[in-house]
């Protein structure tokens, strides 16, 4: 959660939704898990708030393992930097494929994989072959990286490496 007097993220950003929220909404007492209510009541105050892309970045990037921030839980969070690093491992992993190895990929590899393939010019017939991979999968797995490939724009874009 962003502090109350803190600074708009970017300038002609207006302050966080949090700012006048009690702190207690976001960061349960030590030791107490977030009720369900509770997580509910903050993503909604989160949904509307002007700097929410900015705090998931944040938080993502620092490795933010307490609290609601930008409307996620940290297991939400946990999931999202996962996927990261999915994608990023996805471009070697797609490199052995061109080059005819053939890597062990776990199935949350695929979509990565897939994502860099088509990057590197494959169409889709081409990875469904190297893959062992139907036509509907190979598009279901595209459209899991997009989603990823946005999420890690946005992260890049709003809170970018070395940045505090």
């Amino acid at each position: 959660m962003i502090e109350a007097d803190a600074p708009a993220a970017l300038p002609g950003i207006s302050a966080p939704a949090c700012r006048n929220a009690d702190p207690a909404l976001f960061f349960p007492a030590y030791g107490v898990p977030l009720s369900q209510a509770q997580i509910t009541a903050a993503k909604e105050l989160c949904a509307g708030c002007p700097v929410r892309a900015e705090c998931l970045a944040m938080a993502v990037r620092s490795d933010e393992g307490d609290g609601i921030w930008g409307g996620t839980t940290p297991l939400e969070r946990r999931r999202m930097r996962l996927q990261l690093a999915r994608m990023r491992q996805g471009a070697e992993l797609a490199r052995a494929v061109v080059s005819g190895e053939e890597p062990q990929l776990l199935q949350a590899q695929r979509p990565a994989v897939v994502h860099s393939l088509f990057r590197m010019g494959w169409n889709a017939e081409r990875i469904g072959c190297a893959l062992a991979m139907t036509a509907g999968q190979v598009e279901q797995a595209r459209a899991m990286a997009a989603r990823a490939e946005a999420f890690l724009a946005l992260v890049e874009r709003h809170h970018p490496k070395g940045w505090s």
